[in-house]
């Protein structure tokens, strides 16, 4: 993790723009998980706003709700996603290794070490914001794109994060003894997060590259009818286009997310007719 990473995370962390009803969860099924713990992160009769990481997990517990896990379930899981690494002091280990690794320079060290010796901020901020949820959620986001997905064994209760692009391996099914899993791929639902927060924000966003955000800006700004994205790789290209029906930008998001553009990709964006813009990105 380097430094323009952590500054990234941070970003992240403090950025609150998303509100339940942004990604279609009502009012009273909030209001049933905030009695139940279920979503410690919001507070009870308040309306309160997510990070995209919260977001997330709301979006996690519709899905596992829908399949029919239960409340007391749904609880155990949560304290263990939240509160367990606060309390095991998850964070704090964090900081620890990247100090260790000595990778960073001399002032970002200093920070985290006098981080770490002043307990009301670790308590406040850094232990309720790391743990290893939102470590996974980072990587399958940020410029690594890592494949993600949260393992549940509903019997047991246990779960992990499989960061893996070949889908469950014979060592992870033994450690579940052979029992039945759930696998929640995060990128279906973090596009789905990142298609709202490119539509909503004005400004440019840390998690995307030069090249992402310059796209999603002839998006928004220039409003094309159609936007035709080339990528060549390898003298190959690869086309995917862009109408006046996905405003929403998922699909944008969905080509951010799942076309990994290495850094000093070349951009050049040609106007056409009819508000037609064709922009092609070279490696």
């Amino acid at each position: 993790m380097n430094k323009e990473e952590l500054i990234k995370i941070g970003s992240l962390i403090s950025n609150k723009c998303f509100l339940p009803k942004n990604i279609e969860i009502t009012s009273r099924q909030i209001n049933y998980w905030k009695d139940r713990d279920i979503i410690p992160f919001l507070e009870k009769e308040k309306k309160g706003f997510m990070d995209m990481t919260e977001a997330l997990w709301l979006l996690i517990i519709n899905e596992l709700s829908n399949i029919g896990i239960d409340t007391k379930r749904l609880q155990k899981l949560s304290y263990d996603i939240w509160k367990k690494p606060l309390y095991e002091k998850y964070a704090d280990s964090v900081f620890k290794k990247i100090i260790a690794e000595n990778k960073l320079d001399k002032v970002t060290i200093e920070s985290l070490e006098n981080y770490l010796g002043f307990e009301p901020i670790m308590i406040t901020l850094f232990r309720k914001e790391i743990n290893p949820f939102t470590d996974a959620f980072k990587s399958c986001l940020m410029s690594n794109r890592s494949v993600v997905s949260l393992i549940y064994c509903p019997k047991t209760g246990e779960h992990s994060f499989n960061f893996s692009n070949v889908g469950l391996t014979a060592d992870l099914n033994n450690l579940y003894f052979g029992e039945t899993l759930v696998v929640i791929p995060f990128l279906p639902l973090i596009t789905k997060l990142v298609g709202i927060e490119i539509g909503k924000s004005s400004k440019d966003l840390e998690y995307l590259s030069s090249v992402e955000n310059q796209i999603r800006r002839v998006l928004f700004f220039d409003k094309p009818k159609l936007l035709e994205i080339v990528v060549q790789q390898n003298g190959l290209p690869k086309i995917v286009k862009i109408t006046e029906e996905h405003k929403n930008a998922e699909e944008l998001a969905h080509f951010f997310l799942t076309n990994k553009l290495p850094l000093g990709s070349k951009l050049m964006i040609e106007k056409r007719a009819q508000g037609n813009f064709k922009i092609t990105i070279t490696t």
